[in-house]
C-alpha cells in the first residue's frame, strides 16, 4: 500500500511540472537569435532532461543538398537543460515553399555567430530527415553576407 501511495505523489508532481509546460508556447516566437540567451529567456531551459543536442545525424555518409537560399521567418527555440544548450530552429521561405531547418544550439550560434534574425536572407547546406511531423533539413553549414558558420562535419555530426 505504501508503494502504490509513494508512485501515486511521484506521478502528481510530475504532472504537476508538466501542466505548465505543455501551457506555454515556448517553442514561437518573434525574436531573434540570441534575445533568448542572453537574456535567459525561460524557454531555453526547462523541467526536461537534456535532449539530443547532437540531432539527427545520420551513422554514415550524408546525401548534402544543394544550397538553400532563402528568408528566415520564423526561429523556434527549443528547450534545453540549461539556456545555453537550447537547440535552434529556423523555418525559412525559399522558391515558395517552407522548410523547417535545425541549426545548433544556442550558445553554440551565440558565441560563433552570425547573428540569425527573422527576415534576415541566408544560405545554407544542409541534409534532408525524415521527422514525425514531416521533413526537417539539418543544417551542416550557415552563411549570412559574409558570415559564414561551419555546423556540422561531413558524416553530419555536431562542430559543438
Amino acid at each position: 500500500m505504501k508503494k502504490h501511495r509513494t508512485f501515486g505523489i511521484i506521478a502528481f508532481i510530475c504532472f504537476l511540472s508538466v501542466v505548465p509546460a505543455l501551457g506555454h508556447d515556448c517553442c514561437h516566437h518573434d525574436h531573434h537569435c540570441g534575445d533568448c540567451c542572453d537574456g535567459y529567456h525561460d524557454c531555453c531551459h526547462g523541467s526536461q532532461a537534456d535532449r539530443n543536442s547532437t540531432g539527427v545525424a545520420p551513422s554514415s555518409g550524408v546525401a548534402n543538398l544543394p544550397n538553400l537560399d532563402g528568408t528566415i521567418s520564423e526561429i523556434v527555440y527549443l528547450p534545453g537543460a540549461t539556456p545555453d544548450t537550447g537547440m535552434v530552429e529556423v523555418r525559412m521561405q525559399s522558391a515558395g515553399q517552407s522548410e523547417l531547418i535545425r541549426l545548433a544550439p544556442c550558445g553554440f550560434l551565440k558565441q560563433s555567430g552570425p547573428h540569425l534574425k527573422e527576415g534576415d536572407t541566408v544560405s545554407l547546406k544542409g541534409f534532408r530527415v525524415a521527422g514525425m511531423e514531416g521533413g526537417l533539413i539539418v543544417a551542416t553549414a550557415v552563411q549570412k553576407g559574409d558570415k559564414s558558420l561551419a555546423l556540422r562535419d561531413s558524416r553530419g555530426q555536431p562542430l559543438w
